[in-house]
């Protein structure tokens, strides 16, 4: 069962991993715009990292389908994190959070202003903290399932790149998630150099991603055969 399931993964892999590649350029060339363009574009940083969101979804959701129906591949909590990357992705292009913010504001301020004279500062912090507790849980829950995943992955390479990938991707996420959170508390112009660094990091780690997959199928190949 785990060489048929091994073989779904690497199938899925063998069609996949330039996808990978594709986005973490993508990606990384936005960040080098923003570089040599002294900042241009970075205000479009969420929005951008909707897209990332979005298109890392879908290529989860694909992924997972690869070994649905086996938990030890953990197809399920795949396909989780890819429908909630979708959503998140959507979420973030299609301004839901600002709309919500906006009546948020409205309502707190109406309340407050029964009371006190204070003025309400919630501008931002609905999208800080969503993408902050976003981040946080998704690298959390990466580095707990792939720290303890065993059932002879050391014997696969293909599964150990995978591996290995994704509990940096993971370690990398929690640190961001909480730095992101964070940013609420200092000025608004750190929060989107934080999420311009986090979506230069997840871009070449998505492009080792995906040639560590294409190198290890190589090697397996060879060995095959």
């Amino acid at each position: 069962m785990y060489k048929e399931l091994t073989a779904k993964i690497r199938a899925s892999l063998r069609e996949q991993w330039f996808y990978h590649i594709v986005i973490g350029v993508l990606f990384l060339f936005y960040t080098a715009i923003v570089i040599l363009g002294n900042g241009i574009f970075l205000d479009d940083v969420v929005k951008v990292l909707g897209f990332l969101f979005l298109l890392t979804g879908i290529g989860n959701l694909i992924y997972s389908f690869s070994g649905i129906g086996e938990r030890a591949f953990h197809w399920g909590e795949i396909f989780f994190w890819g429908v909630i990357e979708v959503f998140s992705g959507w979420i973030l292009l299609s301004n839901r959070l600002l709309i919500a913010e906006k009546n948020l504001i409205e309502e707190v301020s109406l309340a407050i202003e029964k009371v006190t004279a204070s003025k309400v500062e919630l501008q931002g912090y609905l999208i800080i903290f969503y993408i902050g507790t976003f981040l946080m849980f998704r690298g959390i829950s990466h580095m707990v399932t792939k720290v303890y995943e065993k059932d002879g992955i050391e014997d696969n390479r293909t599964l150990i790149v995978i591996k290995r990938v994704l509990i940096f991707d993971g370690f990398i996420d929690s640190i961001f998630g909480v730095l992101i959170t964070f940013s609420m508390y200092l000025a608004q112009g750190v929060f989107y150099y934080i999420l311009f660094v986090y979506i230069f990091i997840t871009s070449i780690l998505t492009i080792i991603f995906g040639l560590g997959s294409k190198y290890s199928l190589k090697i397996e190949r060879q060995k095959d055969s």
